[in-house]
């Protein structure tokens, strides 16, 4: 809170007579819609949800076991016993038991995933997204309703009258900004989307390992894979893996092939059939 130049005591803010937080400088360095944003992104995030920068699996947080659910990890290649690598179930780590715990080559995986998704997405056009601040009140609300309730814990205490007048000067602060912020209206966030002449195909072949990992996991991408058969496999066996999206890019892709379909239906119509 001294972010919005807040005056703080003992991690509280110094309120007014009206219970409106005593400030410190006219020129805090956020404003509270940025607070507000910030603080809820920070919320959202945890260590599990981090993207690492010290792997180069591109399939990270996309590759799936099919029977677990779990998340699959790439082993390197082991030049010494020429194994390829690859990326593996590995459910003990997590403490539980898969049934039947899959692995697949890390190359042939990777590659299924960028033709099937540059397939799809590649010719996207990609956007860029300036989100203006709204406003909500109910953070500071409920900072506020704790505040009071913790106040009220102290509620006939007070040995003397002048003790008792201070309690109730505040409580009635307090009490004075939690009407007040009921009063306030939220105000939703806007989205200014500008295309940017680019496509997605455009965006991962100037993109490292991470940045194209990014663009998978924004586009909600998940390859599910299951236990392949024993044999001498040359390529991938496509019908031991699962390929979906179902991010905001994913819905893009969706429309981009609704109008292709459209306009193929069209075509067909106009040609002549044999005979």
């Amino acid at each position: 809170e001294t972010l919005l130049g807040w005056k703080m005591h003992k991690g509280r803010p110094v309120r007014d007579a009206e219970g409106n937080p005593i400030t410190a400088t006219t020129q805090p360095i956020m404003t509270r819609e940025e607070f507000d944003r910030i603080g809820a992104v920070l919320d959202e995030r945890s260590i599990d949800n981090g993207d690492r920068k010290d792997t180069d699996a591109l399939l990270l947080r996309v590759i799936h076991c099919d029977s677990c659910g779990g998340r699959m990890y790439l082993n390197k290649q082991d030049t010494r016993n020429n194994q390829h690598p690859t990326y593996k179930c590995n459910p003990y780590s997590r403490g539980f038991k898969c049934e039947k715990s899959a692995h697949v080559r890390g190359d042939w995986a990777d590659e299924y995933v960028t033709v099937e998704f540059l397939r799809l997405m590649g010719p996207v056009e990609t956007t860029h997204v300036v989100t203006v601040p709204g406003y909500d009140p109910e953070p500071e609300l409920r900072a506020t309703l704790a505040e009071f309730a913790e106040h009220q814990e102290q509620k006939g205490r007070q040995k003397s009258r002048h003790a008792a007048a201070e309690w109730q000067k505040r409580a009635d602060a307090l009490d004075n900004r939690i009407a007040e912020l009921e009063t306030r209206e939220k105000r939703e966030p806007q989205r200014i989307v500008t295309p940017t002449g680019r496509t997605i195909r455009d965006e991962w072949e100037a993109a490292d390992t991470a940045g194209r990992r990014a663009l998978l996991v924004e586009a909600g991408v998940r390859l599910n894979v299951r236990r392949g058969t024993p044999g001498g496999w040359r390529k991938l066996d496509t019908r031991r893996v699962t390929f979906t999206m179902s991010g905001e890019l994913g819905t893009a892709a969706d429309a981009l092939a609704g109008e292709a379909s459209a306009l193929e239906s069209e075509t067909r119509g106009d040609e002549p059939t044999e005979g």
